[in-house]
C-alpha cells in the first residue's frame, strides 16, 4: 500500500500511475500537498522489472515464433510489468539523491 509519509493517506491507482510515468523526482501528495519521492529501492526494482520486460519482449524472436505468439507475450508482459511497477510503489518524504550514488 502506498501512503503519503506526511498525512498517511493512501494513494489511489491513478495517482500512482501518473507518478510512475513522470520524470520529475518529486510529486506533491494529492491530499496534503507535501512533496513525495520514490525510494531508491523502488527505482532499482523498477529498472529490473523493465529489463525483464525487454528480455521477454524479444524471447519469441529467438525461437522463430509467429506474430500471434509474439503479440500475446508482448501484451501479457506489458500488463504484468505495469502491474508490478504500480503495486511495488514506495514513497518517502525527502529525495534520496542521485540513483547511482546510493
Amino acid at each position: 500500500m502506498t501512503r503519503c509519509t506526511n498525512c498517511g493517506t493512501q494513494w489511489i491507482f491513478k495517482e500512482k500511475l501518473r507518478k510512475s510515468f513522470s520524470l520529475d523526482r518529486g510529486m506533491p501528495c494529492p491530499h496534503c500537498g507535501e512533496a513525495q519521492y520514490l525510494t531508491w529501492r523502488y527505482r532499482k526494482k523498477s529498472i529490473l522489472i523493465t529489463f525483464l520486460m525487454i528480455l521477454l519482449f524479444f524471447l519469441p524472436s529467438f525461437f522463430n515464433a509467429s506474430w500471434s505468439i509474439f503479440l500475446a507475450i508482448f501484451t501479457i508482459t506489458l500488463a504484468a510489468g505495469l502491474f508490478l511497477q504500480i503495486h511495488t510503489f514506495e514513497l518517502i518524504d525527502k529525495d534520496d539523491g542521485d540513483f547511482w550514488n546510493v
